[in-house]
């Protein structure tokens, strides 16, 4: 359950920092922003949503059997 909450944490404070940077970004042009949003929110946002889609996409955890029936 730590994990998940760690996960989620990870993934609204990074979609938090590339809103933030993005509206300095986009108006000012602010290098700042752009510098907040790539280096600081993208890598929080695939940082929280790896750990939900590596579970969801890496198949099956079971070692030398086989699923057939």
């Amino acid at each position: 359950m730590a994990t998940v909450l760690l996960r989620l944490i990870l993934l609204a404070v990074g979609l938090g920092i590339v809103e933030i940077g993005l509206g300095s970004a986009l108006v000012e042009g602010s290098l700042a922003g752009w510098a907040l949003v790539l280096f600081v929110g993208l890598p929080l946002v695939v940082a929280g949503s790896a750990g939900f889609m590596v579970p969801l996409l890496g198949g099956p955890q079971t070692k030398g059997r086989s699923t057939d029936a």
